[in-house]
């Protein structure tokens, strides 16, 4: 495994690097062109210009290699992941280019992160997530119930796509009967291309979300209950307690980061399993394996494919001098099939170990919905593997999204099976 042994120096007064004369590329992670050749572009990139610049979007420094990745990401001194929405700040979030919209603890960065972050962890443990279970597994259940006697379903809008949203809504607190509005903004937010008449309609939709939060919200704070908008109301993070603006970015984290990029895990493991029908035999014969698949489809798809940072201080790095308020992309998905870190990196193996993947970040910020994320895999591969035989998914009819540079998923993926029986569920007997 490669170790995060990138060269990172401060500058010294009056000192210059040149940098090398391939370090300026066309680069644009949000390209049509890009999501339908990420895999080649980043090889081409770790191999002639692992640190390269490219001025799109005001311009920005591409790490695409693991141990610049990890060595940026574990410096937080120098790459820092915070949003400041204050006009001139050089401070623009982990998004390139700049989200509107705060998402807190995630864009925040020391010490002001370490509250919030402490606030927020007893909720998102290996033992918490796995606690929810039991719903995420009646939810699914519903959910196939739902196209069970009729032998078809679209992976992603009857399944993929309403169960983490569901999950996360009722983390939350939200109201359960929206379930099909959570689902549907949540996915549609993330692919719908920002310039046109469908993208205002579903902002229409996601501040129709919004707005039935910070309802919860004023509910909770007269009222609290047993949910996660309840605890943010009665706490306090360095004495004061949070505000209502406060509250509404952590409830947009966690809505942005529990639905879609769960949604998208699903959904390439459902296409690449078709197309491999013997692994997902393999699967079948013995669903304790799916943890470890998990981590392999995490690694090799990676739905986070990168995230930014802003430089704070002149530095020297891969060759490269990087001045305050430069911006820098941290590519997990080209980082995960980096040959240095990971034998064989472009070949798919399901129980590959060790898997020290960086899908969901390192360091401080590493993903808080993580162990939600895998809970959900498993939970809704088996159900899938139990009660959907002879799936056939019809990838000539499935559309991957336009842009990755968000999240690397599909639209739709409409698929056959043998139909069957349903099965009991609470969550039907209540909503459908």
């Amino acid at each position: 495994m490669a170790q995060a042994t990138a060269a990172i120096r401060r500058a010294q007064p009056g000192e210059t690097v040149t940098p090398p004369t391939n370090a300026e590329i066309m680069f644009d992670h949000h390209s049509a062109d890009h999501a339908d050749n990420w895999v080649s572009v980043y090889e081409n990139m770790r191999d002639k210009c692992p640190v390269a610049h490219s001025s799109s979007y005001g311009g920005f420094y591409v790490l695409t290699k693991y141990a610049d990745v990890a060595a940026a990401i574990g410096d937080d001194d120098t790459f820092s992941s915070l949003n400041q929405q204050e006009e001139g700040s050089i401070f623009g979030g982990i998004i390139i280019p700049p989200s509107p919209m705060v998402s807190c603890p995630v864009e925040m960065d020391p010490p002001d992160f370490h509250g919030y972050r402490k606030l927020l962890n007893p909720y998102f443990t290996p033992r918490y997530s796995n606690s929810w279970e039991p719903f995420t597994r009646d939810v699914t259940t519903a959910m196939l119930n739902r196209v069970i006697e009729s032998g078809k379903l679209d992976l992603i809008h009857d399944l993929a796509s309403p169960v983490p949203a569901l999950l996360t809504a009722k983390l939350l607190g939200l109201p359960l009967h929206d379930w099909r509005l959570y689902s549907d903004i949540s996915h549609k937010v993330v692919y719908t291309p920002r310039d046109t008449p469908e993208f205002d309609e579903t902002t229409k939709g996601l501040l129709e979300i919004l707005a039935k939060v910070q309802l919860v919200v004023d509910e909770r704070r007269v009222e609290p209950k047993d949910d996660l908008i309840s605890a943010l109301t009665q706490a306090t993070v360095n004495g004061s307690p949070l505000s209502s603006e406060r509250i509404m970015e952590i409830c947009h984290l966690v809505i942005a980061g529990g639905n879609d990029t769960t949604t998208a895990l699903l959904s390439n493991a459902f296409a690449w399993l078709q197309e491999h029908p013997d692994q997902l035999e393999w699967l079948r014969e013995d669903p304790s394996r799916l943890p470890a698949a998990c981590e392999e489809f995490l690694r090799i798809f990676t739905p986070t494919q990168g995230l930014a940072r802003t430089v704070t201080r002149d530095v020297e790095f891969g060759g490269h001098q990087m001045k305050r308020g430069d911006r820098v992309l941290l590519a997990f998905a080209s980082a995960n099939r980096d040959p240095e870190a990971f034998p064989n990196p472009d070949e798919v193996v399901l129980d590959r170990f060790p898997n020290r993947h960086q899908a969901f970040g390192l360091g401080i910020h590493r993903c808080l919905g993580s162990n939600y994320a895998r809970m959900e895999f498993v939970v809704v591969m088996e159900e899938l593997l139990r009660r959907l035989d002879d799936l056939d998914v019809k990838l000539d009819a499935a559309h991957r999204y336009e842009s990755v540079g968000i999240v690397n998923g599909w639209v739709d993926m409409p698929a056959t099976f043998k139909p069957g029986e349903r099965f009991d569920s609470e969550f039907e007997k209540e909503f459908f």
